[in-house]
């Protein structure tokens, strides 16, 4: 299919569709080329926004596409979504930015996965690093790896560097019924690099099967929290679960918890709170649609859950989620999809302190193909900026939104 009538077409489906009070204004803009380009995160800087995620780079033979590499890719933008700059890293396979992470200093530093180049058969990955100035001038970039595999999820900045989530399949021994894990399944990774990303430390946790961290945050007592999804369960549980992990400064964790019913349910996001956490994520119903769930945790942990009802999205009999943030005072935003399959329009609402959707506070976007939002942020002017992709066909671009409820 002919790029430019596929950028134009999108442009018209996605302006076509737009569940919203008449009066309200917002920015959209697309940025990429052929095939697959993907926004997964966005932070605000003090003159504009950030996106990491995945940019196929192509490469032409006159008019004609001889070859294209997928990298992690960064773009700068200002306040109104143009582009102020834009970086490509990575190897000869596919690469990837995951999460972006302003400094102090007004660096930005991007953790992803990177596809490893000395590893033919098979192919291995390993968790990658990208720290770049302000403006753009690539500062460091490494790769941390091993045996098998290792990816690169989220990032969180600590006294003597970073704490990176990630995941990893090589086994651990011993393998019993609640502990280690046989070579090829997954686990939750993580690993300490210093200021200029020398590695410090590893360390893998999870139950036997399939564990997968989604986020990590600092919690209020100086310790971080890890949301995943875990194939484990107990016996009120089935299928896929919430999984939390508290992790202490020097990497040493309590015992983890495993939060679900008899469905399948899968982590997105979560948000801690001055007297617990907020958790967000996608359950998969028995006819096959998903609905999104909001729960309310207390600072234990171990104390039982309050689930609030599933999440209703107007128009829609199936929706997910994947980001979760805090805005204005006393609510929250909440970014994914809503629809199915190759049919979603990407989606954004606010839920009030007590998980209640807030009245005519639900953006929809999309008509044709598939558009899903991964991340979204929102500043202090009440503007809120959510990223991710819009596809149609192979072609995939990533889409920025700014708008105001």
């Amino acid at each position: 299919m002919n790029k430019v009538f596929l950028i134009s077409f999108l442009i018209l489906v996605l302006f076509a569709s737009c569940e919203k009070n008449a009066d309200q204004t917002y920015t959209l803009k697309f940025y990429g080329d052929a095939y697959e380009d993907i926004g997964y995160s966005v932070t605000i800087v003090t003159d504009g926004y950030v996106i990491a995620g995945q940019v196929e780079d192509i490469i032409r033979d006159g008019n004609y596409i001889s070859g294209s590499n997928k990298n992690m890719g960064i773009i700068k933008t200002g306040w109104d979504g143009n582009v102020t700059w834009k970086r490509s890293m990575g190897g000869k396979f596919d690469d990837r930015g995951s999460k972006i992470y302003q400094d102090p200093d007004g660096s930005l530093i991007c953790v992803g996965t990177f596809t490893d180049t000395t590893t033919l058969i098979p192919v291995q990955t390993d968790v990658y690093v990208v720290k770049v100035s302000a403006s753009g001038t690539i500062e460091w970039q490494k790769h941390y790896g091993g045996a098998g595999n290792q990816t690169g999820k989220d990032i969180v900045k600590t006294p003597d560097g970073y704490m990176i989530l990630g995941s990893t399949n090589v086994g651990r021994e011993p393998v019993t019924a609640s502990t280690g894990n046989t070579s090829g399944k997954t686990d939750i990774f993580l690993l300490k690099i210093n200021a200029v990303g020398d590695s410090l430390e590893s360390f893998a946790y999870g139950y036997p099967g399939n564990d997968v961290g989604v986020t990590i945050k600092p919690d209020l007592g100086g310790n971080f929290i890890v949301f995943g999804t875990t194939d484990m369960s107990n016996p009120d549980q089935d299928k896929n679960n919430m999984l939390l992990v508290k992790i202490n400064p020097v990497g040493y964790t309590t015992e983890p918890v495993i939060i679900g019913e008899k469905k399948d349910e899968y982590a997105a996001d979560l948000e801690v709170l001055a007297d617990g956490y907020l958790i967000a994520g996608t359950i998969i119903k028995d006819d096959g649609n998903q609905e999104i769930f909001v729960s309310k945790l207390k600072n234990d942990i171990y104390a039982d859950p309050y689930f609030t009802p599933p999440i209703t999205i107007t128009g829609s009999n199936s929706a997910g989620v994947y980001a979760l943030t805090k805005y204005r005072t006393n609510s929250f935003l909440l970014a994914g999809y809503s629809g199915t399959g190759l049919s979603t329009r990407m989606l954004v609402f606010e839920l009030d302190a007590e998980g209640n959707q807030v009245e005519g506070h639900q953006m929809i976007k999309g008509s044709s193909g598939t558009q899903v939002a991964y991340d979204v942020v929102s500043g202090d002017d009440e503007y809120i900026i959510a990223v991710g992709k819009n596809s149609y066909d192979v072609n995939s671009m990533i889409t920025f939104l700014k708008f105001r409820f």
